[in-house]
């Protein structure tokens, strides 16, 4: 199958999830959009991955403008996609939910809950309740009643959603390795002036214990994904 990959900033590639795609033996074509790149018509794939980034859903540049329109027509062919962070963002106002500051800035790991949807989601079933994922977010989103909640958090509840079968939008990113979160460490001096000093040391430790689990659930995630997507087909 032929995947698009639409990413926001060079530092945020799709990684762990292109490394799953590739050894499946799919065929990925990534466009970056901060480089004044044109979105091709989503018809042409048989899915989409949009990736994170510093932007907002609320920017009114031109890019991200023609994203959303883009997204809107996107979402309403059925087409699968899986949004990460901002592209969770982008889905969720595409679907007319708002885009909002976090009420907490999320930098690190935490935890995320299940919803009365999780047990019988077809990529989220195998998610661990309270299971620790990456963050990197200071914005969130509200959950309209298109969208339907399947993972959340008590002080940040819109953590994952899905709309249409095989189009999910995960406000985490299951994605990283160590490297990409170093990368983003040292790229954030807003986000490492927020953490701290301590809170960087505890955001080490906490990646040395969270960050294999976390990725074995995203290849399980993926891996369902490719079957939700190759039975819809």
């Amino acid at each position: 199958m032929n995947f698009l990959v639409i990413q926001h900033l060079d530092i945020e590639p799709p990684a762990l999830l292109a490394d799953i795609l590739e050894k499946a033996g799919h065929q990925l074509t990534t466009i970056h959009l901060d480089h004044g790149k044109l979105i091709p018509a989503a018809t042409d794939f048989d899915g989409i991955i949009i990736m994170g980034g510093p932007q907002s859903a609320n920017d009114n540049t031109d890019y991200i403008l023609a994203e959303l329109a883009w997204l809107e027509t996107t979402l309403a062919t059925g087409i699968p996609v899986l949004g990460i962070c901002l592209g969770a963002q982008l889905m969720a106002k595409a679907a007319g939910a708002q885009i909002f500051t976090s009420p907490v800035r999320e930098l690190g790991w935490f935890p995320v809950y299940h919803t009365e949807e999780t047990s019988s989601d077809p990529l989220f079933s195998q998610m661990p309740d309270a299971m620790a994922v990456f963050q990197w977010h200071g914005e969130t989103f509200s959950l309209t009643d298109t969208m339907t909640s399947i993972a959340t958090h008590p002080e940040v509840p819109a953590q994952a959603f899905r709309l249409g079968r095989g189009q999910y939008g995960l406000q985490f990113h299951i994605e990283v390795d160590q490297s990409m979160i170093e990368t983003w460490i040292n790229y954030g001096e807003n986000e490492r002036n927020h953490l701290g000093i301590e809170g960087i040391r505890l955001l080490h430790r906490d990646t040395a214990l969270h960050i294999e689990p976390m990725q074995q659930f995203c290849k399980q995630l993926m891996h369902a994904w490719l079957i939700a997507i190759h039975d819809e087909r």
